[in-house]
């Protein structure tokens, strides 16, 4: 077992590798008294066209199918699922499905081995029947319906189709309810066999528990099980123009104020002297400069009652970067061209550039007081990285007002679409009156 250091916040990760290939990593918290893991497959919604070594070309799966493979396999058998075992341990399970990847979860307090062994055993052991395949479908549609209503999620993914052509965030993790119904058991199947290897997922268990027992647990777990060889999948890979599709829209819910969402859409080799990691950190420490808690511009608006909530964030994936302010406000045509010029004229000093080293700092050490936080870290790493940072505390000393005024200098601001959400227009009544 290898121990990876974090340097400069007093904190360390085991990890090990199970002779079939699966990964474990570990963090110990023994201020605590329950564990939290995750047992993820790096497979996510966007994995829709694929081949592996069987096949000579690409095949296409329904959209939402990574989202549907997950509420499937949670069944061990007809009329019997995975709920009913950890129920009876007094234990907490759960799944959700992201873009990247699809994980499943148990938060306990005691059981450990229990726990961690049927956490591998149900994810590892398919169950798949067309009866249950159709039952899940309506439970999936309604899910779809209610999200639909659910004005966050018509924001998130109305900026995204205003945003992406070809990359497949622009479609609901879920897939459509024609997507749903059309997904057999002979998919699902499929995708699973492709997928879901020890070689393309990971383990990784937080909280208070002796890391060694923890290792041999899943060790013999593992070594019980036979799998067949890895087909080490590839996927389609898209080309993402810098251009948006829809450089406006508005998109009534039910909400009392508005939402906006104004979002900058650019190519990361704009930013060719800076790695990914610098990118992200360098973006996050800027956007929170200019539009955090503490800057001068959310103040004032939030004095004026411009706003009732204002923020950025930054995102990365392959070879696109974007930049994101939401904000909530009533008069959206007075807040949005204070915001765009903003945007215009991104600044930061010396000095904020020292708060933000300590600030980021400060973070990175109260967050491993939270198990489920550091588990969720380790694993977004995992699949942005392919690894664990551990000089991220090296990286945030290294931050410089040169460095930062040279990423601000390289933002293209010119792919831009503002998406609002707005209150429901009352319908005219076009009945006579008599």
């Amino acid at each position: 077992m290898q121990e990876i250091v974090l340097k400069g916040i007093d904190e360390k990760l085991y990890y090990d590798t199970c002779e079939n290939g699966l990964p474990v990593y570990m963090w110990v918290n023994e201020k605590v008294n329950n564990f939290y893991a995750t047992l993820s497959v790096k497979y996510g919604s966007i994995d829709t066209e694929f081949k592996n070594t069987d096949m000579k070309k690409m095949i296409k799966v329904p959209d939402g199918i990574a989202h549907f493979l997950e509420h499937v396999n949670f069944n061990e058998g007809e009329g019997v699922t995975a709920h009913e075992y950890f129920n009876e341990l007094g234990s907490s399970i759960n799944a959700f499905t992201t873009f990247h990847f699809t994980s499943y979860e148990v938060f306990a307090s005691t059981h450990f081995g229990q726990n961690i062994s049927h956490l591998l055993d149900y994810v590892q052991t398919p169950y798949f029947t067309k009866k249950l395949v159709e039952k899940e479908k309506g439970i999936i549609c309604e899910e779809i319906r209610m999200g639909k209503n659910n004005p966050g999620h018509k924001l998130y993914y109305g900026m995204n189709q205003a945003l992406f052509s070809q990359d497949k965030r622009r479609v609901l993790v879920t897939g459509e309810e024609n997507d749903v119904k059309k997904t057999t058991c002979q998919d699902l199947q499929l995708v699973y066999d492709t997928f879901y290897h020890p070689k393309n997922m990971y383990l990784v268990i937080t909280g208070n528990f002796n890391p060694y027992e923890a290792m041999g647990i899943v060790k013999e777990n593992q070594n019980k099980k036979e799998f067949p060889p890895y087909k080490n999948p590839e996927r389609k890979k898209v080309e993402e123009p810098s251009e948006v599709v829809l450089p406006y829209q508005e998109i009534e819910a039910n909400v009392e104020i508005p939402k906006v969402k104004i979002c900058y859409k650019m190519k990361k080799s704009l930013f060719e002297s800076f790695d990914d990691d610098l990118i992200n950190i360098y973006l996050s420490v800027i956007l929170r400069n200019n539009f955090g808690t503490t800057s001068l511009l959310k103040e004032d608006l939030l004095e004026k009652e411009l706003v009732t909530s204002i923020g950025a964030s930054r995102d990365l994936f392959g070879d696109i970067v974007t930049i994101e302010i939401n904000m909530e406000t009533r008069y959206p045509e007075e807040v949005i061209p204070i915001v765009e010029e903003k945007m215009e004229n991104l600044s930061i000093t010396k000095e904020e550039i020292k708060r933000r080293i300590k600030a980021n700092i400060a973070a990175l050490i109260n967050d491993y007081d939270d198990i489920e936080y550091v588990n969720s870290d380790i694993s977004d790493q995992l699949v942005t990285n392919g690894k664990v940072l551990d000089n991220l505390y090296d990286i945030y000393n290294s931050l410089n007002l040169k460095d930062a005024n040279t990423l601000i200098s390289q933002i293209d601001l010119r792919n831009k679409s503002v998406v609002k959400l707005i209150p429901f227009k009352e319908k005219k009544d076009n009945k006579k009156i008599r």
